[in-house]
Order: structure tokens, then sequence, then C-alpha cells
């Protein structure tokens, strides 16, 4: 008959060989996500140049509430992504979703507008100028993608699925925002779509690849 162990000398040995680990701290992954999302605006503006209205002293308000928008939805779900990461009885992940139902409305605005002008829509010169937008704007969001999938990787989500859908909504949204800093269309239907199609994108790349890449 095995006789019972001592319980101190059971948990010295499973305790054994384990590590402290560094808490993660939400300041500390903002801070990342920031730095990140910041360099790819540098960087646009590096290759590209900034808008000439902006270089003549001049605003737009229909670029500059889009670009709010989607700046606030980048920040908001970021915000979302990090607290995801170190998951806690009682934490609320849905704040994003509020920003991401306001900036929701510039792709209904710009259908809306562009079913009204017809054909206009699908020419080849919108096409390639959105095209363009799409790839350059998807480009930007990789350095931010990045970051919050090791961000993740470091922490312990419970939901990597979620997590991966909100990382590819923040990362699009700041690289879409970092080339609207570029692009020099103000049109709604430019902007609704093809601007939008860049966080769409970016949180299909983010639900279908970061689950495999946080599993713990």
């Amino acid at each position: 008959m095995t006789m019972p162990r001592n319980s101190d000398a059971l948990i010295a040995e499973l305790v054994g060989d384990l590590e402290p680990v560094k808490p993660l701290r939400f300041g500390a992954g903002m801070a990342a996500t920031l730095a990140a999302a910041t360099l790819s605006s540098a960087v646009v503006i590096a290759l590209f140049g900034l808008r000439p209205d902006w270089l003549e002293g001049r605003v737009n308000p229909m670029h500059l509430l889009a670009t709010g928008l989607y700046l606030g939805l980048a920040l908001a779900a970021t915000v979302t992504v990090v607290v995801m990461s170190r998951p806690q009885v009682g934490s609320d992940y849905s704040g994003w979703r509020w920003a991401a139902a306001m900036t929701g409305l510039l792709p209904v605005a710009g259908l809306i507008v562009g079913i009204s002008r017809g054909r206009d829509m699908l020419s080849a010169e919108t096409m390639r100028h959105g095209g363009e937008c799409l790839v350059l704007g998807g480009g930007a969001s990789l350095l931010v993608f990045a970051m919050l999938v090791l961000w993740l990787r470091r922490g312990a989500p419970t939901a990597p699925d979620r997590a991966g859908l909100v990382a590819g909504v923040a990362a699009g949204a700041f690289g879409i925002f970092a080339f609207s800093l570029h692009c020099p269309d103000n049109d709604i239907v430019h902007i609704g779509i093809w601007h939008s199609t860049v966080v769409l994108a970016m949180a299909g790349l983010g639900r279908i690849t970061v689950p495999r890449l946080i599993r713990w």
C-alpha cells in the first residue's frame, strides 16, 4: 500500500522547476503599440509624403472626421487587446464595439453614395486608386499587428479567436490612419469603402491566424 506523501513536499516538487514571470503591464502594452503605430506613420510620410492640403495648412472636414474615427477605433481596439492579454474576473471586452459602430457609418455612407453614382463607383481609375490604398494601408498595418500578436503571446487570452479579431481591427485601423496622412482623397465613397476594407481585411487575417500563434 502506498503511503500518502507529505503535502508540503509534493507542492515543493510541483513548483520546483517554475520560474517567476514578470506580469504584463497595461501601460507597457499601450506604449509598445503606440510606438509601432507612430513608426508606421513616420514610414508612410517618409516614403509617400504628407497630404498636400496639410502641407498648405488646410484641413478637409470629411478627411478629418474619417481619420479621427479610424484613430478612435484603433485606440479602443488596442485597449481591448491589451486587457485581453491579462484576463481578470469581471473584465469587459466590449468597449471597442462602440467605436466600431461609429466607424461603421463610413462604409454605409460610402455604399449609399456610391450606388447613387452608378457605374462611376467601378471605374478603372477608382478601382486602381482604391486597390492602392488597400495594399499600402494593409502594409502599414503589419508592424502594429506583429506587436499585438507578440503581446498576446506573452499573455494568456482566454478567447484567442476574439483576441485575434480585435487585434486585426486595431492594426487595420492604425494602418489606414497612417496611410490617410498621405492619401489625398476626401471622397466618402473612397474612404468609406476602400479605407474600411483595410480594417475588415486585417480583422479577418487576425481572426484566422492569431489563434494558431498564441496557443498556451
